[in-house]
């Protein structure tokens, strides 16, 4: 389903494009080109709410998609669920402690997903250095990701105290190639933030295909388990001060807006293909006892 609404035109696609002047969370269709061709696009989705209003394609358009959408959706945070039950365990808290902030019922849930395609290369060339997607943490509790077998380039930067400048280092970085059923979990930067640093969130990237590599298509689900807008993270060693999820990603921007032109989809091909090899973006918080200007805002 994901692939035959990846598939339709791209003028359909565009009535569903991002509201990019919600700065809670931004929703709907993007994509990120050079002038080769395209890097990425995808739709990122959450649940049925208020803040998915026009973004959602029409029966018309994609039949079947919204209800498939959902019930994938709900599937996959049952997993979701299992796996913050252990980690629960294994932090010495009650297995059900992570349920309720992270019910996916609730109005003000946080949680998303985002179908992806990374076009074809086939044919095409690229400059060194390109990557389809920048090295980054994400922003969320956990993500389960569904790749295709067949279809490398994600890698991940691996290490505990691994430094955004570590994470540009491209001696690094090690492939995370699908596996058949397997499901790749990321820890995010709220659950760094939750676990008082014990969970490290992971930075990761996506490289462009190598010569000897598949070239086609390249598709992925990620779905983002998070917290309620309203949950209140706070470890119980209160390493870091209290924050809500919407903090966390004012705090994203406000950092993303000291080193980004208003949009980086404005770089010409060189500037950009720089900026990926230069940046890598990570949680933004320090320990309370350590300067932190970046969660006042």
């Amino acid at each position: 389903m994901s692939v035959r609404y990846l598939s339709l035109p791209e003028q359909t696609r565009a009535r569903h494009v991002k509201d990019k002047s919600n700065a809670a969370y931004i929703l709907g269709w993007s994509e990120r080109r050079v002038s080769a061709g395209q890097l990425t696009h995808g739709m990122l989705m959450s649940y049925d709410s208020p803040r998915m209003e026009g973004l959602w394609p029409s029966e018309e358009e994609c039949p079947g998609f919204k209800e498939t959408m959902l019930t994938f959706m709900h599937k996959v945070h049952r997993v979701a669920v299992d796996i913050m039950s252990c980690l629960a365990i294994g932090l010495g808290l009650p297995e059900d402690y992570y349920l309720q902030p992270m019910d996916p019922d609730a109005s003000d849930c946080m949680t998303a997903m985002s179908i992806n395609q990374y076009p074809s290369w086939e044919g095409k060339a690229h400059k060194e250095g390109t990557l389809r997607r920048i090295a980054h943490t994400d922003f969320e509790v956990i993500t389960l990701l569904f790749q295709r077998s067949g279809e490398p380039g994600l890698e991940v930067c691996a290490g505990k105290d691994t430094t955004p400048q570590q994470a540009m280092q491209s001696g690094l970085w090690v492939p995370c190639d699908p596996r058949e059923g397997a499901i790749t979990v990321n820890i995010g930067d709220a659950l760094q933030y939750w676990s008082d640093g014990r969970l490290k969130s992971t930075y990761h990237r996506v490289r462009m295909p190598r010569a000897e590599e598949f070239q086609g298509d390249r598709y992925s689900i990620a779905y983002f388990a998070n917290t309620r807008a309203s949950t209140l993270l706070q470890g119980p060693e209160k390493k870091y001060a209290p924050i809500t999820f919407p903090d966390i990603l004012a705090a994203k921007k406000k950092h993303r807006k000291s080193f980004m032109k208003p949009s980086d989809s404005d770089m010409p091909d060189d500037e950009y293909i720089d900026f990926q090899k230069a940046t890598a973006i990570g949680p933004e918080f320090e320990p309370v006892n350590a300067a932190n200007t970046c969660i006042e805002a």
